[in-house]
């Protein structure tokens, strides 16, 4: 009988043996993939908000907001309209939902006289004096 629960012993201990390396494998799997949407994550900047920066239609900056924020454009009846922008790249936001290349869109609104602003003004202290956030 002793030989009997000692071959039962020895199989149940192997096959708990063989459930634990499963889980260990599967729990490095897990990691890995992790450690990897992670690095993913912050090489693409999420969960940081990007600056869009305005620029004229000589490409001289005008202003910066956060990708999300809102600015305001005033025509010559002085109606406003406001806007929501979203980062794309460094020099390509979508307002309103249309794609716009920054220096296009001041050169439309300028065309157009309009004027284009941030929602809220803020004054940044800057290397070569106060800049506009």
């Amino acid at each position: 009988m002793y030989i009997v629960w000692l071959i039962v012993g020895i199989m149940f201990g192997g096959m708990a043996g063989i459930f634990a390396m499963c889980l260990m494998v599967a729990g490095a799997k897990c990691d890995r993939a992790v450690a990897r949407a992670k690095r993913e994550m912050e090489r693409n900047g999420y969960g940081r908000r990007k600056v869009i920066r305005f620029v004229d239609h000589f490409n001289n900056s005008l202003f910066c907001i956060q990708d999300g924020d809102p600015i305001q454009m005033i025509n010559q009846r002085g109606e406003r309209q406001f806007s929501i922008c979203h980062y794309l790249d460094d020099t390509h936001v979508k307002i309103d939902g249309k794609a716009w290349q920054l220096q296009e869109f001041a050169k439309e609104m300028a065309r157009n006289d309009i004027i284009f602003m941030p929602l809220t003004m803020r004054a940044l202290e800057a290397k070569g004096g106060p800049a506009l956030l």
